[in-house]
């Protein structure tokens, strides 16, 4: 009889392991360009929101909604407040990095999860005027394994690629799952980026070769609610050797007027260990 009693306490637990596991989660980057929409397309957010434009969130709740996401990753957030905001009409938990208090303690870095957020931390990764930035990193526990999120924002100016080579070599001492996703910056070829891709794997390329390469060709990046040619910029980087990347898509059109930027949605899941 106690016997028996063990085998089913097994079979139970076997079956709880199998379904906290899951088989797949979603992720998604997105540069929500302060909640300013397509106002004054042509001027960077720091300068429209001088201007005295409202910064609207509810088209950008909706395409985060849309995108049926798991863990997001916001760029141009601003402010804490702004962060919860958007958490809070989508019932996800978050954590919030600013940039910096030189020049960049007005706007920052979200990430917005369903799962656990274990612990978080802000990293800086270049200083000095308009280009002060900080990655938000972040150990999420999905299905009982931690994977880490690290949200980046790269400055456009500073081109010697320093930035993210701080990046990458916070990266080099994960041990767990890795996903690093954001706007870079810089387009797929640029020699700044190259340091990341040494270390991780576009899911685009994954979803290239999988036959959906009109899908991962595509940019990112608008000016007059219009995409702009070759400017791909934002990105997910995964560790393969962990995941699985199982499908990769853009934002519906229909929620494209929501920023200057299109989000990038990938799904993918965990290898077996």
């Amino acid at each position: 009889m106690m016997r028996i009693v063990l085998l089913i306490a097994l079979i139970l637990d076997s079956a709880s392991l199998a379904a906290a596991e899951p088989a797949s989660f979603t992720v998604m980057t997105y540069n929500i360009r302060a909640g300013l929409g397509s106002d004054e397309p042509d001027r960077s957010p720091i300068e429209v929101r001088g201007r005295g434009h409202a910064m609207d969130l509810k088209p950008i709740v909706a395409a985060i909604r849309s995108a049926n996401a798991d863990v997001i990753a916001l760029q141009e957030v601003v402010g804490d407040a702004q962060a919860r905001e958007i958490a809070t009409a989508l019932g996800m938990k978050y954590v919030y990095a600013r940039h910096g208090a030189t020049n960049g303690n007005w706007w920052g870095l979200a990430i917005l999860s369903r799962h656990p957020i274990v612990r978080h931390q802000a990293d800086g990764t270049s200083t000095g005027r308009g280009n002060t930035r900080s990655d938000l990193t972040a150990a999420i526990r999905i299905g009982g394994r931690d994977v880490t999120f690290v949200n980046v924002h790269a400055d456009k100016d500073l081109k010697d690629g320093a930035p993210i080579k701080r990046t990458v070599e916070r990266l080099a001492k994960v041990r767990e799952a890795v996903i690093a996703l954001g706007d870079f910056n810089a387009r797929p070829k640029a020699e700044r980026i190259a340091p990341i891709r040494s270390r991780l794997t576009d899911v685009t390329d994954v979803s290239m070769a999988k036959g959906a390469g009109d899908v991962a060709r595509h940019a990112t990046f608008m000016r007059v609610a219009q995409p702009v040619r070759g400017a791909r910029i934002d990105y997910i980087f995964v560790d393969t050797k962990f995941l699985d990347v199982q499908e990769v898509r853009l934002l519906d059109r229909a929620h494209w007027p929501a920023s200057d930027h299109i989000g990038v949605i990938a799904k993918m899941a965990p290898k077996e260990k």
